[in-house]
């Protein structure tokens, strides 16, 4: 099972994914990574699990209400 590193809000996580999947997870981390940046120049430096969660919940209204392509 490959393993990736990946950073959100200058923190590194290893992360384990299924063959394959290393280029999808690279790009939701990357998003995660914009909406961790927004929330920190919001509210400022949060602890690590309550950022993730924020910036996860962020994501899914985003993407909830966007128009259907």
């Amino acid at each position: 099972m490959p393993e990736v590193t990946i950073e959100i809000d200058g923190r590194t996580f290893e992360v384990a994914c299924q063959e394959g999947e290393e280029s999808y997870l690279r790009f939701a981390a990357k998003l995660l990574d914009e909406e961790a940046a927004v929330l920190s120049a919001q509210v400022g430096r949060v602890p690590e699990a309550r950022m993730l969660l924020m910036a996860g919940a962020r994501l899914r209204t985003i993407h909830h209400t966007l128009p259907p392509a």
